[in-house]
């Protein structure tokens, strides 16, 4: 059994039920909440404040691996902000760790995508920041679109079928891009990958499966699997 703690922006055991689809059997989640209402600095801010806290009440269990998510959280203090929390994290614990965002461009340079279209459900603005967080890593985002969506909750009610029509609307525009990213764990859009894959032909990265690879990949559990996109079928 692996015990993989996880700190996420508004976590709940729903979302969580997209996680252990992914995972493979014997992996167990520990996992704390920090509460972002809206997505604004001084959320974001406060949110940053107890996120030390956080991090040394998991280290007491005996986790094998830290995963820290919420691309927005990651990315409001600008591009490679990732780092610091990376490095925030081994002050505390010397337990492995990565962030989402982390994961996102470790799994964008596995599958050799160099200029990308980005589908999303947060605002114009918020998008703009993830787009500069890629663009630091050598990521090209080409084009980005989102939903204007105004917090975690407005997103959890969106259809995975958001995602196929955005992310489709997107690549049949751009048929240039290498692939295409869907950021946020609370648009359910893990279901829609192998589609969106199958009818593009373009690989796709999103929150839950480039965090779930990245995790996996660092634990050298490293087997490929199906169902959920390039990135896990054919594990690097």
């Amino acid at each position: 059994m692996k015990l993989i703690g996880l700190i996420s922006p508004n976590l709940g055991e729903d979302t969580l039920e997209d996680v252990y689809k992914v995972f493979p059997p014997g992996i167990r989640i520990e996992g704390r909440t920090l509460k972002v209402g809206k997505y604004t600095d001084d959320e974001f801010h406060r949110a940053e404040l107890l996120f030390a806290d956080l991090v040394r009440d998991l280290a007491r269990s005996p986790l094998d691996f830290l995963m820290v998510t919420g691309e927005l959280f990651l990315s409001y203090k600008g591009p490679g902000s990732d780092r610091g929390i990376l490095d925030l994290v081994k002050t505390i614990t010397p337990i492995p760790t990565s962030t989402v965002l982390t994961a996102v461009v470790r799994g964008c340079q596995a599958l050799g995508l160099e200029r990308i279209v980005m589908a999303s459900p947060f605002p114009h603005d918020q998008d703009e920041r993830l787009v500069k967080f890629l663009a630091h890593y050598g990521i090209d985002v080409v084009a980005f679109r989102g939903l204007g969506c105004p917090n975690a909750d407005v997103i959890w009610e969106l259809p995975p079928s958001s995602g196929y029509d955005l992310a489709m609307t997107l690549l049949r525009e751009h048929p240039d891009a290498d692939g295409i990213y869907l950021p946020c764990n609370k648009w359910r859009t893990v279901s829609v990958i192998e589609r969106i894959e199958r009818e593009s032909g373009k690989p796709v990265v999103t929150n839950t499966q480039a965090w779930v690879w990245d995790a996996l990949r660092l634990m050298n559990m490293r087997e490929p699997i199906g169902g959920y996109g390039r990135l896990l079928s054919e594990f690097k």
